[in-house]
């Protein structure tokens, strides 16, 4: 080709004149498209009304019993136990003795830092009395008291010690199974028994991290435990005041009211009643999966507005809306295939009524 620039030149001429016609026909086209709109017949569609009303929703749970007070019986000394005062399996009270360990070499440094002290007492007063006569200095006497109050409190660590060596029970409770014998060598974790205070149960468990809300001190719940044909019923005592970050779980603990025949450890499953007193309430059905979440189609003055939606609880057929609609909005429940944002629809009345009304029996 001679002139290969005058091709490009036709190239862009004809770019050029594609672009202007675009431009000058798309009012033409968004024209059409209302027009089209306009001729197009409207969707009969069935409609719900959202109101704020109250419901209860059966939260699933599992959990596990946990005696009311429970520790592990060890020594905080290293050494030989001698005696064991408490038989296993017994119910025991605060503060009897249940396990003694060897201290001899203890009462012996007793015996010893008495004797000091006692000659130390003895040189403070020769001290004291010289000083009042002038023979003394006040260093000699400030040393000879600080030498009594050094016995003094060696021997209070020795007391303190000594005391260590008798192992008591720090609630009322009944012993478990013993885990050593008379004469055997204790460390500082070693498991001498268990304790248990099974006087009153309580029950923890968690829920998903969406019942936060709902969830309150003082809320009655049922749980059922393997092997107890008889269901139980049990209190919320406490809930954490936070999230677990691992499982976006809450941790709740209840206290159980009859707990004839359950043990400690036992596993149980929770049926937790969460009620909300006003919540606006939505068939599942009506609720369209997106990229965006989910989203329901309301009927907004005969023309259809699609609008994301926040889904909190549950109940049976129907959901509960936290966010995106109001009290009053229509939202659609049939023919949703057919629909799209701006399209046109008449609302059946006995139809949508009858919609309703299956929606929202429990």
């Amino acid at each position: 080709m001679r002139y290969p620039w005058l091709l490009g030149v036709a190239l862009l001429a004809v770019i050029a004149g594609y672009w202007g016609t675009q431009r000058h026909d798309r009012p033409a086209a968004q024209a059409a498209t209302t027009a089209v709109n306009a001729a197009t017949p409207p969707i009969a569609v069935d409609v719900y009304t959202l109101a704020p009303e109250a419901f209860e929703v059966q939260v699933p749970a599992t959990g596990t019993l946990l005696a009311r007070e429970s520790v592990e019986i060890v020594s905080e000394l290293a050494r030989r136990l001698v005696k064991v005062h408490a038989e296993e399996g017994r119910s025991v009270r605060r503060g009897d003795l249940l396990f003694e360990l060897d201290a001899e070499d203890l009462r012996a440094q007793l015996a010893k830092v008495a004797v000091q002290e006692r000659l130390a007492k003895v040189t403070l007063e020769r001290t004291q009395k010289l000083a009042t006569e002038g023979l003394a200095q006040q260093q000699e006497l400030d040393l000879a008291q600080g030498r009594v109050d050094e016995l003094a409190a060696d021997r209070s660590l020795l007391e303190v010690t000594l005391s260590r060596t008798l192992i008591r029970a720090p609630f009322a409770g009944r012993l478990g199974l013993r885990r050593v014998s008379e004469g055997a060598w204790l460390s500082s974790n070693t498991v001498l028994a268990t304790l248990q205070d099974s006087s009153s149960l309580k029950l923890d468990f968690t829920l998903p991290e969406r019942y936060a809300g709902a969830v309150t001190q003082g809320g009655a719940f049922r749980f059922r435990v393997d092997g107890k044909g008889d269901g139980f019923h049990g209190t919320i005592s406490a809930v954490e005041p936070l999230v677990d970050v691992a499982t976006r779980s809450l941790r709740v603990r209840g206290v159980v009211d009859g707990h004839a025949g359950l043990m400690p450890g036992s596993a149980a499953t929770i049926e937790v009643p969460l009620r909300v007193e006003q919540a606006l309430l939505a068939p599942a059905i009506a609720l369209v999966p997106g990229v965006d979440g989910r989203r329901v189609y309301l009927a907004d003055n005969g023309v259809v507005r699609s609008v994301v939606v926040e889904v909190g609880l549950r109940e049976g057929d129907r959901a509960q809306l936290l966010s995106g609609v109001s009290a009053g909005d229509q939202i659609i429940v049939s023919n949703l295939l057919r629909l799209r944002e701006g399209a046109r629809v008449s609302i059946n009345g006995s139809a949508g009524e009858a919609a309703a009304a299956t929606a929202a029996r429990p």
